[in-house]
């Protein structure tokens, strides 16, 4: 066990130590620093808060536009899956058209795409083949009906949407 004059020393060693200590000089760059943490928290605080009230400006302003919406939706539907009907319809009017073009270049005998080629040989075909009928019936599908040129049906676009637009006039009538 240490003596009291011991102790005593130790006391006067740690109060010159105390003393010698500037605390001030410590203790303030801690003090400046927290009181930066605790401004840049307000200030995250106060962003915080504002977006916020912004993001619920906005939710509240595009949910209603997007509830309102709702309405038209089914009309809106509607027209894609009109669109895409319609896109079928196109797509197999190309590939009839494409049939139709083979068949001419195999009646007329094209096979060079040059102005010469397109130009002449069906005339020259044209003068072969009333010669030759053996070639012609080996064709199987021809263009011509009673000797006429057969055009392929192309769609109609209202078939598609003309129902809407006159159901979208009766609405903007009755409103």
């Amino acid at each position: 066990m240490p003596s009291p004059s011991s102790i005593e020393a130790l006391g006067q060693d740690y109060a010159k130590i105390i003393r010698s200590a500037d605390l001030e000089r410590e203790i303030n760059p801690l003090c400046t620093n927290i009181e930066d943490m605790l401004a840049r928290l307000d200030e995250f605080e106060s962003l915080l808060a504002s977006v916020r009230a912004e993001s619920n400006g906005i939710m509240a302003n595009h949910v209603c536009s997007i509830l309102n919406f709702g309405e038209n939706f089914q009309q809106l539907q509607t027209s894609i899956d009109n669109l895409e009907l319609m896109v079928g319809q196109v797509q197999a009017n190309l590939n009839l058209v494409e049939h139709s073009v083979d068949v001419a270049e195999q009646e007329l005998n094209v096979t060079d795409y040059s102005l010469k080629g397109l130009f002449l040989k069906p005339l020259k075909a044209k003068l072969a083949g009333t010669a030759d009928g053996a070639q012609s019936s080996q064709l199987a599908k021809s263009n011509l009906l009673d000797g006429e040129f057969q055009a392929v049906p192309i769609f109609n676009s209202d078939d598609y949407f003309c129902q809407q637009k006159g159901s979208e006039m009766a609405d903007s009538l009755n409103n």
